[in-house]
């Protein structure tokens, strides 16, 4: 039960060293972050022994900024080649970059040139192999638009335990590969989840593979969605289910997963709100949403005013239930704060005083499951009294 990339990720954030000063290169386009991701991601997808990627922006540290690049390099997109799949195919990364800061509007922008080698559990005839064979048995399992979802999953998750034995012997790294799954038979986690993400996405199925530990050890299983909400598959443990005579114990779980805890990128307030979780297992009655997936959802909310009108302002609905915090002060930090609680959308500052710009913000709050769970703050206002 085991997966490599962790290890990967710690030591490339040792490795991570200035390498000297530069001046600006008028033939060179630093762009944003989010744009040098998608300007490389096909070659690291085609297998790039290295890339160069030019950016700018304002955030300082290093670290920091290279995470955000290979966030957006390896985020979901169409192609089943990339997102998760990239993700685990990468072996190791080693970043060398340079980097000026540049005072530009009273602020400072940093300006970064990265020089990236990467190396790849698969060679890229490998990976085309498992592309051409995976195609083949989705058109051999024969799905149609009738198909339900559920067969979909069952039907490859079926395959995946029966022909995929768990690899005892990790000296050759492809154990870690779908390759190895699918053309050797033997895979580890990381293996077997990153053949049911490949396969299941050609099969029109939203899946991610999920990084953590199990059974106290590092492990990598899936999350599929099936319905509104997502479950836990884990096909290393019932593929040794299946092959001692066992039925599945691991197949489209809820949220509490036993004996399964998450790295903490997979979480996240965030990835549990554009991962809804489902609170029970499938098929155990009508099912709703997980306690973390609900509060996720509502502190990942925005919310928005409707109006502001000098002293009165009027805020968009959040939700039912929910009692409004609003801010307003002279400063944009908001230190020195008014603060007013209602469970109205139409508010009446006080106290304001002539000739003064003020900025206004809110967010809302709500009981969930008997705990206090806040919104995000609103984006800020001003007025100006007369």
């Amino acid at each position: 039960m085991r997966i490599k990339k962790i290890i990967s990720i710690i030591g490339l954030l040792l490795l991570v060293t200035v390498s000297g000063s530069i001046q600006v290169n008028a033939d060179i386009r630093y762009t944003t972050i989010e744009t040098a991701a998608d300007q490389v991601r096909d070659e690291v997808a085609n297998h790039a022994s290295n890339v160069k990627v030019y950016f700018k922006t304002n955030i300082q540290s290093p670290i920091k900024v290279y995470e955000h690049f290979k966030q957006e390099l390896t985020k979901e997109t169409d192609n089943s080649s990339e997102g998760d799949y990239l993700y685990w195919d990468i072996k190791s990364e080693v970043p060398n970059y340079v980097y000026f800061p540049v005072l530009e509007k009273g602020k400072i922008t940093y300006y970064y040139q990265f020089d990236i080698d990467y190396d790849y559990y698969t060679t890229l005839k490998q990976k085309e192999k498992v592309e051409s064979r995976v195609e083949a048995l989705i058109r051999r399992f024969g799905f149609t638009q009738k198909t339900s979802d559920y067969e979909k999953i069952k039907t490859v998750y079926d395959y995946v335990c029966q022909n995929v034995q768990y690899a005892y012997n990790m000296k050759d790294d492809i154990v870690f590969t779908s390759y190895g799954a699918l053309f050797n038979g033997q895979a580890v986690c990381q293996g077997y989840a990153q053949l049911m993400y490949k396969m299941l996405r050609e099969a029109d199925i939203s899946v991610r593979l999920i990084g953590g530990y199990a059974g106290g050890e590092l492990h990598g299983w899936n999350i599929v969605k099936l319905g509104k909400y997502y479950y836990n598959i884990d096909a290393t443990w019932d593929s040794e289910n299946y092959q001692r005579g066992y039925t599945y114990q691991n197949f489209l779980k809820g949220d509490s997963f036993e004996n399964h805890i998450r790295f903490d990128n997979y979480s996240s307030d965030e990835f549990y709100a554009n991962y809804p979780m489902a609170k029970s297992d499938y098929g155990k009655g009508t099912n709703t949403l997980s306690k973390k997936s609900t509060i996720a959802q509502f502190k990942m909310i925005k919310p928005r005013f409707k109006k502001v009108n000098k002293k009165k302002i009027t805020l968009k609905k959040v939700d039912t239930g929910v009692k409004y915090i609003i801010q307003y002060a002279e400063k944009k930090n908001f230190k020195g704060a008014k603060k007013i609680k209602s469970r109205k959308r139409n508010v009446y500052l006080r106290k304001l005083k002539r000739n003064k710009k003020y900025y206004i913000r809110f967010r809302a709050s709500k009981v969930i499951q008997g705990k206090t769970v806040y919104t995000k703050w609103s984006a800020k206002k001003t007025i100006k009294i007369k």
